[in-house]
Protein backbone atom coordinates (compact mmCIF):
# COMPACT_ATOMS: atom_id res chain seq x y z
CA UNK A 1 0.00 0.00 0.00
CA UNK A 2 1.25 2.95 -1.13
CA UNK A 3 1.69 6.47 1.43
CA UNK A 4 -1.50 8.51 -0.18
CA UNK A 5 -3.23 5.02 -0.48
CA UNK A 6 -2.95 5.10 3.47
CA UNK A 7 -3.46 8.16 4.11
CA UNK A 8 -6.89 7.95 2.19
CA UNK A 9 -7.97 4.87 3.85
CA UNK A 10 -7.26 6.18 7.36
CA UNK A 11 -9.54 8.87 6.30
CA UNK A 12 -12.04 6.64 5.33
CA UNK A 13 -11.55 4.52 8.65
CA UNK A 14 -12.22 8.04 10.70
CA UNK A 15 -14.99 8.61 9.09
CA UNK A 16 -16.62 5.21 10.01
CA UNK A 17 -14.57 5.24 13.95
CA UNK A 18 -16.46 8.74 14.93
CA UNK A 19 -19.74 6.88 15.19
CA UNK A 20 -17.99 4.17 16.91
CA UNK A 21 -17.22 0.86 15.06
CA UNK A 22 -14.14 -0.94 13.54
CA UNK A 23 -12.59 -0.58 10.24
CA UNK A 24 -9.21 -2.13 8.90
CA UNK A 25 -6.17 -0.36 7.51
CA UNK A 26 -3.80 -2.40 5.83
CA UNK A 27 -2.77 -5.01 8.58
CA UNK A 28 -4.21 -3.64 11.72
CA UNK A 29 -7.91 -3.20 12.31
CA UNK A 30 -9.11 0.41 14.54
CA UNK A 31 -11.69 0.33 16.88
CA UNK A 32 -13.68 2.72 19.12
CA UNK A 33 -16.52 2.48 21.22
CA UNK A 34 -16.55 5.79 22.93
CA UNK A 35 -14.69 9.03 22.57
CA UNK A 36 -12.19 7.94 24.93
CA UNK A 37 -10.48 5.01 23.78
CA UNK A 38 -9.22 3.32 20.42
CA UNK A 39 -7.95 0.07 20.02
CA UNK A 40 -5.82 -1.05 17.29
CA UNK A 41 -5.58 -5.19 16.49
CA UNK A 42 -3.49 -6.85 14.64
CA UNK A 43 -2.86 -11.16 14.10
CA UNK A 44 -0.01 -13.31 14.83
CA UNK A 45 1.82 -14.37 11.83
CA UNK A 46 1.76 -18.12 13.53
CA UNK A 47 -0.81 -20.95 11.55
CA UNK A 48 -1.10 -22.32 14.84
CA UNK A 49 -1.18 -21.29 18.22
CA UNK A 50 0.80 -23.74 19.89
CA UNK A 51 3.70 -21.81 18.02
CA UNK A 52 3.14 -18.83 19.83
CA UNK A 53 5.40 -18.46 22.50
CA UNK A 54 5.15 -14.97 24.77
CA UNK A 55 8.24 -13.93 23.43
CA UNK A 56 6.54 -14.38 19.96
CA UNK A 57 3.52 -12.56 21.38
CA UNK A 58 5.78 -9.70 22.41
CA UNK A 59 7.70 -9.30 19.51
CA UNK A 60 4.31 -9.27 17.29
CA UNK A 61 3.01 -6.74 19.64
CA UNK A 62 5.76 -4.35 19.35
CA UNK A 63 4.99 -4.73 16.13
CA UNK A 64 1.78 -4.06 15.82
CA UNK A 65 2.54 -0.76 17.69
CA UNK A 66 5.29 -0.10 15.38
CA UNK A 67 3.04 0.38 12.55
CA UNK A 68 0.68 2.56 13.93
CA UNK A 69 2.76 4.75 15.13
CA UNK A 70 4.07 4.94 11.56
CA UNK A 71 0.54 5.04 10.33
CA UNK A 72 -0.09 7.84 13.15
CA UNK A 73 3.21 9.70 11.44
CA UNK A 74 1.66 9.60 8.24
CA UNK A 75 -1.66 10.89 9.27
CA UNK A 76 -2.26 14.43 11.19
CA UNK A 77 -5.70 13.47 11.06
CA UNK A 78 -5.39 10.07 12.97
CA UNK A 79 -2.80 11.80 15.34
CA UNK A 80 -5.56 14.45 15.99
CA UNK A 81 -7.78 11.55 16.76
CA UNK A 82 -6.01 9.40 19.47
CA UNK A 83 -5.36 12.56 20.81
CA UNK A 84 -6.27 12.08 24.92
CA UNK A 85 -7.86 8.57 23.92
CA UNK A 86 -6.92 6.02 25.92
CA UNK A 87 -5.13 3.17 23.08
CA UNK A 88 -5.25 -0.55 23.59
CA UNK A 89 -3.00 -2.60 21.70
CA UNK A 90 -4.03 -6.54 21.08
CA UNK A 91 -2.65 -9.29 19.39
CA UNK A 92 -5.14 -12.06 18.10
CA UNK A 93 -5.08 -15.66 16.53
CA UNK A 94 -7.23 -15.77 13.14
CA UNK A 95 -8.03 -19.36 13.40
CA UNK A 96 -10.30 -18.65 9.95
CA UNK A 97 -13.69 -19.08 11.32
CA UNK A 98 -12.86 -16.39 14.16
CA UNK A 99 -10.30 -15.00 16.20
CA UNK A 100 -9.07 -15.47 19.93
CA UNK A 101 -7.21 -12.75 21.79
CA UNK A 102 -3.50 -13.90 22.91
CA UNK A 103 -2.63 -10.25 24.94
CA UNK A 104 -2.98 -6.64 25.00
CA UNK A 105 -0.95 -3.87 26.26
CA UNK A 106 -2.30 -0.48 28.22
CA UNK A 107 -0.32 2.02 28.99
CA UNK A 108 2.56 -0.31 29.09
CA UNK A 109 0.74 -3.53 30.76
CA UNK A 110 0.20 -6.46 29.38
CA UNK A 111 -2.49 -8.56 29.91
CA UNK A 112 -2.50 -12.41 28.78
CA UNK A 113 -5.73 -13.49 27.53
CA UNK A 114 -4.81 -16.92 26.54
CA UNK A 115 -2.41 -19.44 28.24
CA UNK A 116 1.09 -19.63 26.18
CA UNK A 117 4.10 -21.22 26.70
CA UNK A 118 7.03 -19.13 27.65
Amino acid sequence: MTEQELKHRIKSALIILQDYGSFKVGELTFNTTDEKSFSVTGWTLKTELKNVTKRIALNELNEIKSLFKKMVQASPELSVFVDQRQIEFNLGYDYGMGGIGICSEINGQINWETEIKE
